[in-house]
C-alpha cells in the first residue's frame, strides 16, 4: 500500500486579545473534515476530528485530551453518486496504519482515521456522508474523482538527456475533473565503496520539478500546451545541492522516475485561497476556503501516476562525471571511468 502524504488540516480557535464583552455561551463542537480520495492507491483515508470554542477552558488544554479532538462513534461512508452504492469506512488508528501524527499542541494517540480498501470508480463522483449516532448530524461533502491519464514525454523506452545549455520538455495529456498537477523527478544512482567493492547501495533523490501547475480546464484528454521545459543546467545544480561529497565511494547513474500528482478542483481552490491569505494584514483576512457542509475542510480526490525505469542517454552520463557543478561527486562515466 502507498504511504499516505497528506496534510492533516486542524482547526484551533485561541482567543489572545482582551475584549469589551464576555463569552456566556457554553462550548460547541465543530466538524472537521479532510480528505483526498486517490483511485491511484490502494487504500483511503478521512480524516474526522472537531475543534472546541470553550470560553472557560484554554484551547491548548482541550488540544491534548483525545475525546476533546475526536469523536467517540461516527458513521462515515462514501455514496457512489452515479448508482448510489455504499462504501462503509473503517475506524482505525493512523499510526498502526504507518501514518505517524507528528507530536506537537495536539494529542498524537491515538491518530483516529477512517478507511476503505474498496476500489473506486475513476468516472464517478463520490459524496461523504459522515453522521453523529447520538443527534443524528451529518456532515456532507463531494468531489469528483480524477482519472488516469496519459504521459507523452518521457516515454518508456527512450533514453533521456539532459545535456547541459539545452531544454528538455515534458508532455501530457490532462487528466479527466483533474486540475493542478506537481512533478518530482527521481534520480536513482548506486555507490560503490572504493576499498570494498562488494559493499554496494542504491540511492536516489527527489527533484521537484514544479507544483500547483494549473490546466484551464477539467475535460480531461487534452495536450498540455505548451509542454512543460526543464533547462538542463538545473538537474547538475541540483545534483550538486543534494548529493554529499564522499571521497569513499565511486557512483554509477541508473535511471530516473518521473512521478506526477493530479489535484482535483476543491484542492485547486483550497490552494488558491491560501495563497490570497499571503502577505494580508490582520484587518483584511479572508475567510478560510471549504467544501464541507455542516463542518470545516476539505474534501478532494488526486491522482498519482509515476513512468519509471526511464534510462539516461550515454552523453549525460559522461557529462554528470565530467561537468564541473558534479565531478567532484565521483561519477563513473559511460566507460566506467572518472572523468580525466
Amino acid at each position: 500500500m502507498k504511504k499516505l502524504s497528506a496534510v492533516i488540516i486542524v482547526l484551533l480557535f485561541i482567543s489572545s486579545c482582551s475584549t469589551d464583552f464576555s463569552v456566556t455561551t457554553s462550548w460547541k463542537d465543530i466538524t472537521i473534515v479532510y480528505g483526498l480520495l486517490d483511485a491511484s492507491d490502494t487504500a483511503q483515508y478521512i480524516k474526522v476530528g472537531k475543534a472546541f470554542l470553550d470560553p472557560s477552558t484554554s484551547a491548548l488544554t482541550i488540544a491534548q485530551i483525545p475525546d476533546s479532538i475526536y469523536y467517540k462513534d461516527l458513521n462515515v461512508i462514501l455514496q457512489d453518486n452515479s448508482n448510489g452504492a455504499t462504501i462503509q469506512m473503517e475506524k482505525v488508528d493512523g499510526n498502526s496504519e504507518g501514518l505517524i501524527k507528528d507530536t506537537g499542541i495536539f494529542a498524537n494517540v491515538p491518530n483516529t482515521l477512517y478507511k476503505t480498501t474498496q476500489p473506486l470508480n475513476q468516472n464517478d463522483g463520490y459524496t461523504l456522508v459522515v453522521t453523529e449516532p447520538d443527534n443524528g448530524k451529518q456532515i456532507t461533502s463531494t468531489t469528483q474523482i480524477v482519472n488516469d491519464f496519459q504521459v507523452l514525454t518521457p516515454s518508456p523506452g527512450i533514453k533521456i538527456n539532459f545535456l547541459p545549455k539545452l531544454t528538455y520538455k515534458v508532455n501530457w495529456n490532462s487528466a479527466q475533473d483533474g486540475k493542478i498537477y506537481d512533478l518530482t523527478i527521481r534520480f536513482h544512482y548506486t555507490e560503490i565503496n572504493i576499498n570494498d567493492p562488494l559493499q554496494v547501495q542504491k540511492k536516489y533523490v527527489d527533484w521537484l520539478i514544479f507544483t500547483n501547475y494549473r490546466t484551464g480546464s477539467t475535460q480531461g484528454g487534452l495536450p498540455v500546451s505548451p509542454p512543460y521545459t526543464i533547462q538542463n543546467d538545473n538537474f547538475y545544480a541540483y545534483l550538486n545541492f543534494a548529493i554529499p561529497d564522499d571521497i569513499n565511494v565511486h557512483r554509477l547513474v541508473d535511471s530516473c522516475d518521473f512521478m506526477f500528482s493530479v489535484g482535483g478542483e476543491e484542492l485547486d481552490t483550497y490552494n488558491q485561497v491560501s495563497i490570497a491569505q499571503q502577505g494580508l494584514t490582520s484587518g483584511q483576512v479572508l475567510p478560510s476556503y471549504t467544501n464541507i457542509q455542516n463542518g470545516l475542510g476539505l474534501f478532494s480526490s488526486r491522482f498519482h501516476k509515476t513512468v519509471a525505469n526511464i534510462q539516461i542517454d550515454p552523453r549525460t552520463i559522461d557529462s554528470i562525471a565530467c561537468n564541473p557543478l558534479t565531478s567532484h561527486l565521483n561519477f563513473l562515466n559511460e566507460d566506467g571511468e572518472l572523468c580525466q
